[in-house]
């Protein structure tokens, strides 16, 4: 049996929409069952996603909440499947958020007892008892990484990032400026379904604050409800050996080690997913960065996976020697904090609003600024990250 599930995005955390799939698909039963945020092929459009993938569904469930009335894709998807003359199973709060054209269908309300309501849902769609997960040993590493590891994010400035990648896809001749790309944009783009499949590469030299960067984006991902499906897998690059297995093996070897890959099928398939996040450190730095250049990008594009590579730009003249048009990647640039990135940062993490006045923090953006001319004078390279942990002390 194949699943088309239709609701409002703004409803994804709250009633656990990913979860609900996850269980769905864990019975034998159901196939698969599709989800925008995981089911968007690279290049196709909405009207053709939501066509194709309710057309190819025996069943279709629709969740109701306040928040439908104002969703279009909702209403064209309830549209298309009576087009289709598909059966929809509505999930609801209150009877009154169900659309009158669906109200004669017989609907699974939405429980507190999360568990209760997946069982009477599997219930109601094949009449049989569901069945229930063994506790994943990825998703226990998870809730470990979320109690122990360790990063301030009061004392870390949010960097801009520039997108380079046409400037190697168009022979390095670059005829515009390319424009700058917020910390939070790039976040944005990195869980874009669209994005799935890509390898995504950030450059910049050496001591400019590429660890930080990925160690930054491991804490979003560990503390961000909306991420909370996400496990991300912090690992330095001069730690992987492909030199006696393949990349999957070496991934294994390094997250779950000394274990027989008991748990090999449990990490295909999270990587599968797009739930697995590859934060890889220092590519540059491994003993055989082009060869393994090549391993991720042929992982990437075996497993749709997600993968954020560090490297210093020398990396650069192994991308112009692989990549050729048609290969999938984004190649990023790490630039220099802003002027005004540094004084919002020096007022959110100065500011304690009753203690901090905003001309305290022009002082100290002063005295920053001092510090910065004085390192320039010196011949020193100024790492803006190291000078705001020395602030922040």
């Amino acid at each position: 049996m194949k699943i088309f599930f239709s609701y409002a995005s703004v409803d994804q955390v709250d009633y656990k929409v990913e979860k609900i799939v996850n269980f769905l698909e864990f019975q034998e039963d159901i196939e698969c069952v599709f989800y925008w945020e995981r089911d968007t092929k690279g290049g196709e459009t909405f009207d053709d996603y939501m066509r194709n993938n309710i057309k190819a569904s025996d069943l279709i469930i629709v969740l109701f909440t306040s928040n439908t009335i104002n969703s279009v894709p909702v209403i064209e998807e309830i549209g298309i499947a009576k087009a289709f003359q598909k059966h929809i199973m509505p999930i609801f709060e209150q009877t009154s958020d169900i659309f009158a054209n669906v109200q004669s269908s017989r609907g699974i309300p939405f429980g507190p007892n999360f568990r209760m309501f997946c069982e009477d849902l599997y219930h109601k769609i094949t009449g049989k008892n569901a069945r229930f997960k063994e506790s994943d040993p990825l998703m226990e590493i998870r809730e470990d990484m979320h109690k122990t590891f360790q990063f301030n994010k009061l004392h870390y400035v949010e960097p801009e990032l520039r997108d380079i990648t046409g400037v190697f896809k168009d022979d390095g001749e670059q005829k515009k400026k390319l424009p700058l790309i917020s910390y939070r944009i790039f976040n944005f783009i990195l869980f874009d379904p669209l994005n799935r499949g890509s390898l995504n590469i950030m450059t910049a030299p050496s001591g400019a604050g590429k660890s930080l960067f990925v160690e930054s984006l491991k804490y979003d991902i560990l503390h961000k409800e909306q991420l909370s499906s996400y496990v991300p897998f912090l690992i330095s690059a001069k730690d992987l050996d492909i030199t006696k297995q393949g990349l999957l093996s070496a991934f294994y070897e390094n997250i779950l080690p000394n274990t027989e890959e008991k748990y090999f099928t449990n990490l295909e398939s999270l990587i599968k997913s797009g739930k697995a996040i590859f934060l890889l450190d220092g590519l540059s730095e491994h003993p055989e960065p082009l060869q393994l250049l090549k391993k991720l990008h042929d992982f990437v594009s075996s497993y749709n996976a997600r993968i954020i590579i560090t490297c210093r730009p020398v990396i650069h003249e192994y991308i112009k020697e692989f990549f050729v048009n048609g290969a999938k990647y984004n190649l990023y640039e790490l630039n220099k904090y802003k002027s005004s990135t540094l004084f919002e940062w020096i007022v959110l993490n100065k500011n304690s609003f009753d203690q901090t006045r905003h001309h305290q923090a022009k002082d100290i953006y002063k005295i920053l600024k001092v510090k910065v001319k004085e390192k320039e004078r010196s011949g020193q390279r100024v790492v803006f990250p190291e000078l705001m942990q020395e602030l922040s002390l």
